[in-house]
């Protein structure tokens, strides 16, 4: 494709992309409500078999990454990267591709670790302001005119420390339960959930925001900002496919992540039904995540169509696409298959992974002859 130009194929197919990746996400994400609707006593009287339904088709989503990462994205990054290299007329032979990518799966580690200890500072702070606006309308007991004169200032004062003695046990009581609850939660975090901010999201934003109340703006616009931030990958995610130079490229992206998606989707679908959540908690839930894939492809679009028009985006483009590629590495080794298979000597697991991964190898196979 020649400087200076467009090729609107692969802008149209990105656009479909995005069409079908968002229709789809939020379809897979809804269906458990239909599905409960006719089966619900089958799927709560069987939910073990539902859970590892969902985890075997992780690992599967897991091995479609893992070739996709392996036999397309690192070697097209390479590909960029040595444009730029030309660009500035460097004949160095470091590794530069190779650290941009380890950049961005290290940056998402720590980025994602900051988000969820501030996370966890904030709903103590929340909890803690909502202690304080309960102990506000403590009554007094009726200290007043009912007493005698000589009698009532001392019983008054008698009562009302009694109150603040017993108020400050409580929330001594609610502190030690609290840190207790948070070390508790840390400790079968680190044991059973290595990489839990997918499943914060589930588990916590969306019940808080349930609990909270739909209809208050200020619980909306607190679960819409941590929904974002835990699931910023997801941005990267669809980076990946909108920073794609080829046509047929842009749709084995959209195969491989509509994939991913779709699983997650059903299966936070699935655990929001279980939960017995609200119907437009559960909409707000999956219309969040699928938005946040649909804007990281509108990203990617936008610069890819830069970098065919103008020579100096070419260095964000070979940057971004580094950093989607780190970060699809961490989706696979730590967000799925780490999780999935931790504990686990389940060799079905490991079957699906390599049927992905060889569904991938075959797919590339096609395409590039």
């Amino acid at each position: 494709m020649p400087q200076g130009q467009v090729d609107m194929d692969v802008v149209v197919a990105k656009i479909l992309s995005l069409i079908i990746l968002t229709v789809c996400t939020v379809l897979f994400g809804l269906f458990p409500c239909r599905l409960m609707q006719y089966f619900a006593k089958i799927i709560i009287s069987k939910k073990k078999m539902f859970d590892y339904m969902i985890s075997t088709m992780k690992c599967f989503s897991g091995g479609i990454f893992l070739g996709t990462c392996f036999l397309h994205l690192i070697p097209e990054t390479r590909i960029k990267v040595g444009e730029v290299m030309m660009q500035i007329r460097s004949d160095s032979s470091y590794p530069v591709a190779e650290l941009l990518t380890m950049a961005g799966f290290f940056g998402v580690i720590f980025t994602e670790h900051a988000i969820r200890a501030l996370y966890k500072k904030v709903r103590r702070l929340t909890n803690r302001q909502n202690d304080w606006n309960s102990n506000e309308i403590l009554p007094t007991f009726g200290c007043g005119s009912n007493y005698r004169e000589s009698q009532s200032e001392f019983d008054c004062h008698s009562i009302n420390t009694g109150v603040q003695d017993e108020t400050l046990k409580l929330e001594h009581a609610s502190d030690v339960h609290e840190d207790n609850q948070d070390i508790i939660h840390d400790t079968l975090t680190m044991e059973i959930e290595p990489a839990p901010l997918q499943d914060m999201e589930v588990k916590r934003v969306v019940s808080e925001f349930s609990r909270e109340g739909g209809d208050t703006s200020k619980g909306q616009i607190r679960s819409v900002l941590f929904i974002t931030a835990l699931s910023f990958h997801g941005v990267f995610e669809g980076m990946a496919l909108g920073l794609q130079s080829l046509e047929s490229n842009v749709w084995v992206l959209c195969f491989a992540i509509t994939i991913h998606r779709g699983i997650l989707a059903f299966g936070m679908g699935l655990q929001h039904m279980q939960n017995e959540e609200r119907h437009s908690t559960i909409v707000f839930s999956i219309s969040s995540f699928a938005v946040i894939a649909a804007l990281g492809i509108i990203i990617g679009i936008a610069i890819s169509t830069g970098a065919q028009l103008y020579t100096d985006v070419n260095v964000p483009n070979a940057i971004l696409q580094s950093l989607a590629t780190g970060t699809l590495f961490y989706i696979i080794f730590f967000d799925i298959l780490y999780k999935e298979m931790t504990g686990n000597k389940d060799v079905k697991k490991i079957s699906c992974t390599f049927v992905g991964f060889s569904v991938m190898a075959i797919v590339f196979a096609v395409t590039r002859q």
